[in-house]
């Protein structure tokens, strides 16, 4: 049977600096990947009253080769063409190779755009969330393709959200823009494969002790009615998932979207 091990494979993974992206950047340098850790550094910005902070790269980065690990700290916007061809070219120029994407980057509300109900969002709103949510997974993924062509081999696997699988109100702009991954991630798959595999993540709520939401709410690990594990995942839980579909043991998996919610209902 295929295994787990990631030895002599290069990752790439987005919106590494914290919370998620910090534990699939963990749990992949764990499995034996050596790991790109990209974040952009914008300032801390206020929506609804709430700000949203950023962390740099480097706390990652010394984790990574605390396990051993080759990492490499990268700068970047990923809604930006110029700044994603610029990733890419400083990850092969460290490790001569990506094996491994994992678009993570992504949010319902940032820098000049909110989240609210259908009535209340404005155009720029609209454009601003799928910029942030598809926008920066077309672009890294059309980045990294032609690279794992050449190679003959390589997996991608992006992370959408169940806001993607069923309407939330208040939430219609995000949901509509994870929807949106879901449906670009099979239609990569079909396009490139063999040799590139692409799937999508489903996450329920994750938690992160950093995470603020737009509401102003809490985000708490228990006391969870609406999933059936009482709880919400953690981050290594999750991306557990994620070093699945990058090995070889997820090697006749292309197209699928694998929910991650710990048993979430309505």
């Amino acid at each position: 049977m295929p295994d787990f091990d990631l030895s002599n494979r290069t990752a790439i993974v987005t919106g590494a600096s914290q919370g998620l992206g910090r534990g699939i950047a963990l749990e992949l340098a764990r499995a034996g990947a050596d790991v790109a850790v990209v974040a952009r550094l914008p300032e801390p910005v206020t929506a609804r009253g709430q700000s949203r902070p950023h962390e740099p790269v480097e706390p990652v980065v010394a984790e990574v080769q605390a396990l051993g690990r080759r990492a490499l700290g990268i700068t970047a916007d990923v809604r930006e063409a110029e700044q994603v061809a610029s990733m890419v070219q400083q990850t092969l120029d460290a490790f001569g190779r990506i094996d491994i994407l994992v678009n993570n980057a992504g949010g319902s509300w940032g820098e000049g755009f909110n989240v609210g109900e259908l009535l209340e969002i404005t155009e720029q709103d609209l454009d601003e969330t799928f910029r942030l949510n598809v926008m920066s997974v077309f672009l890294c993924c059309r980045a990294v393709a032609p690279v794992m062509k050449r190679q003959g081999k390589g997996a991608i696997v992006n992370v959408a959200s169940v806001a993607g699988r069923t309407p939330a109100r208040g939430r219609g702009s995000y949901g509509l823009s994870k929807a949106a991954v879901i449906n670009l991630t099979q239609t990569m798959a079909q396009e490139w494969a063999p040799e590139i595999r692409v799937n999508v993540l489903v996450p329920g709520s994750i938690y992160s002790p950093h995470r603020p939401t737009s509401s102003g709410a809490s985000a708490e690990p228990d006391r969870q009615p609406n999933i059936a594990l009482g709880r919400m995942g953690l981050p290594e839980e999750f991306a557990g998932a994620v070093v699945f579909l990058a090995s070889d043991a997820g090697s006749y998996t292309t197209g699928a979207a694998i929910e991650v919610h710990g048993g979430r209902h309505a």
